[in-house]
């Protein structure tokens, strides 16, 4: 028996035997990635929401679930209260941007046809983009997806909520339960960890916040004093990209410039050359400086995760990347590196 255990025929069984999981294992991950990336996204409100609570009962030596009431009750009345203040300016400028945009693309596609690299790119693109609604079936199968992929979205939103709530109700209780499902001799490290990703998530929204705040209140000022149209929306909208990190100033720039382009050639350029500078301060001094204080992670590793994860689940892959990636960085470093590599080094490699 023990011979047979040895042989080649038995490791070369166990070698099959683990890569058949491994690959069941990952198909399993890929099919329900959807879910994984739900019960993140719930994860990582609980993180904030919980996070504030923590430091407001600190604060006032209140109990935790009473501050925990209370944060959620401040977020509803900070979003409802923005809501209030800004919607009649906000809806009136996204109705004037809704339809501002459509001439806008038609002027930069009219100058872009009398240039040779612009008439190039033009001829890779739809030229009667209305051919799509030419019938009344047409139409309906579009304000059918539109409507299903609506409901979808608040659907998440919902679960998201719903689940970071629970979560964040008594976080000791599940983290309790988690680290019960392995050995007592790998609890207490396990546990350890768990705390180190959560400040890691924490950290994380921090800086994204403030991110998200200096870029939305410089792109708003910047476009104010060029004089474009729509600046308030237009902030909101870079403010809300800037979540994505890499990309999501690039995409803020979509609506602005064809916008920027209705007053002029040279409007448009200072608009590119506004948004490059924010980007520029945002990535090479406010955001390494952040990382110095709160987390830190490789661009070149973060963009490489968000275009894995924005091929693999869409949009909602690409959102996460960036917390995601934040852990997995936790979870190489204190489980792989600290205590699988340099543990079983010797004392001339250590």
């Amino acid at each position: 028996m023990e011979s047979f255990r040895n042989s080649p025929a038995s490791k070369a069984a166990i070698f099959s035997f683990v890569s058949l999981l491994l690959i069941a294992l990952f198909m399993l991950i890929w099919h329900t990635a959807n879910f994984f990336l739900l019960v993140f996204g719930g994860i990582l409100f609980s993180v904030l929401v919980s996070s504030l609570a923590y430091f407001l009962s600190h604060k006032t030596k209140i109990r935790y679930t009473i501050s925990l009431l209370l944060v959620l009750v401040l977020l509803v009345g900070i979003l409802g209260g923005t809501f209030w203040l800004l919607a009649p300016t906000v809806s009136e400028q996204a109705e004037e941007l809704s339809k501002s945009l459509p001439q806008a693309f038609q002027n930069l596609k009219e100058s872009l046809s009398q240039t040779s690299w612009g008439k190039q790119l033009l001829a890779g693109m739809p030229q009667k983009p209305g051919k799509f609604l030419s019938s009344h079936k047409d139409i309906l199968g579009q304000l059918t997806g539109i409507f299903s992929s609506t409901l979808s979205v608040l659907a998440n939103v919902v679960i998201v909520l719903i689940t970071g709530i629970y979560l964040a109700a008594n976080p000791g209780s599940y983290k309790k339960g988690f680290v019960q499902l392995f050995t007592p001799r790998y609890r207490h490290r396990l546990s350890q960890v768990l705390d180190q990703c959560y400040d890691t998530l924490s950290n994380w929204l921090l800086s994204r916040f403030i991110s998200m705040v200096v870029v939305g209140v410089a792109t708003g000022v910047g476009l104010a004093l060029l004089g474009i149209p729509l600046p308030i929306v237009l902030a909101i909208i870079a403010a809300f990209l800037n979540f994505i990190p890499n990309l999501g100033p690039y995409l803020a720039l979509i609506p602005a410039l064809p916008l920027a382009y209705l007053q002029g050639s040279d409007q448009a350029l200072y608009v590119f050359l506004l948004y490059m500078c924010i980007q520029t301060i945002e990535g090479y001094v406010l955001t390494p400086m952040l990382d110095k204080k709160l987390v830190s992670m490789p661009p070149a590793l973060l963009l490489f995760g968000q275009v894995l994860l924005g091929i693999l689940v869409g949009i909602t892959g690409i959102l996460l990347a960036s917390p995601i990636i934040a852990v997995l960085l936790v979870l190489i470093k204190e489980l792989y590196i600290k205590d699988y590599l340099e543990k079983r080094a010797g004392p001339g490699e250590a």
